[in-house]
């Protein structure tokens, strides 16, 4: 039985679940420009708005830390890389003064001198590294923005279906008579309906090589190899035996729809939604 994931679509009664697609789409657009130019005064605001929905959506925040423990190491990275490419110029990270109490350790009898070693670190490593305040606000900022981003997209994913998705996606392509709206809908709601897909396979292999005592390995070269081939290689056979299923039942892009008015129902709730955006857009070009 499969692993309900963050992105995994669940039912809930929280009006987040209730209202139009069209209109979460909308609103996800205008919160992507927003996120985008936010500072921290907008990225604290945006936060607890995110981390309310989050609560009356019935996630589990403690579980949402713990499936997205590879993405926080991402955002990590990505910190450490803003910071030393918007830096300019360089400083020398002091060694804190509360460490002296633990000026040396001892390891099976021997004594190694701690406070050496992080100066010597301090002196040699770190001076030589571009590290600035103005580095340290521009990596936190982007690397928050990237966080809002995904949490997002786990707050659309988890409350919509792939099918009112795909409505949307042809709704919204209806003036353009050149695009082929159903095959473009059908290829979003694939891809939406994959990212849990490739959580639960990552859950998979994880939890295979945990069984194997292969976490208790300390090489994380050959972690991040034998966990990614094997998740690779499943998502590419699951994506093959899909086409294979697809194409064996003469699915094509002029087969019934459902009607879309079962799928893209306005729920009254929608001009509460598109007044926040509004309110959060003003809010970051004006203050």
């Amino acid at each position: 039985m499969g692993k309900v994931t963050p992105l995994s679509y669940r039912y809930d009664s929280f009006v987040l679940f209730q209202i139009d697609v069209r209109c979460k789409i909308i609103c996800i657009f205008f919160l992507s420009i927003v996120i985008a130019n936010a500072h921290f005064l907008q990225l604290y605001l945006i936060t607890a708005i995110f981390s309310w929905l989050l609560y009356r959506s019935g996630f589990n925040i403690r579980r949402l830390i713990r499936e997205l423990k590879y993405f926080f190491i991402i955002v990590i990275f990505l910190f450490i890389i803003r910071t030393i490419t918007a830096s300019s110029s360089h400083i020398s990270i002091p060694i804190f003064g509360f460490i002296n109490e633990f000026k040396y350790i001892e390891i099976d009898s021997v004594k190694i001198d701690l406070i050496g070693i992080l100066n010597y670190i301090n002196a040699n490593i770190l001076t030589h590294i571009p590290i600035d305040k103005d580095g340290l606000t521009d990596g936190c900022q982007v690397s928050w923005r990237f966080f809002l981003i995904v949490i997002m997209g786990i707050l659309f994913s988890s409350s919509t279906t792939a099918s009112a998705i795909k409505s949307a996606v042809m709704w919204f392509l209806k003036p353009f008579p050149f695009i082929p709206k159903k095959r473009v809908a059908v290829m979003v709601s694939l891809f939406v309906r994959f990212l849990p897909l490739l959580l639960e396979k990552a859950t998979e292999v994880s939890d295979a090589q945990k069984a194997r005592c292969f976490h208790l390995r300390k090489n994380p070269v050959k972690k991040i190899k034998n966990i990614t081939v094997p998740l690779i290689t499943k998502v590419f056979n699951s994506a093959d035996n899909l086409a294979i299923a697809m194409a064996s039942r003469c699915y094509n892009e002029n087969r019934t729809e459902i009607a879309e008015h079962n799928l893209l129902r306005p729920s009254g709730y929608e001009i509460n939604f598109y007044l926040g955006t509004i309110a959060l857009v003003l809010i970051t070009l004006f203050i």
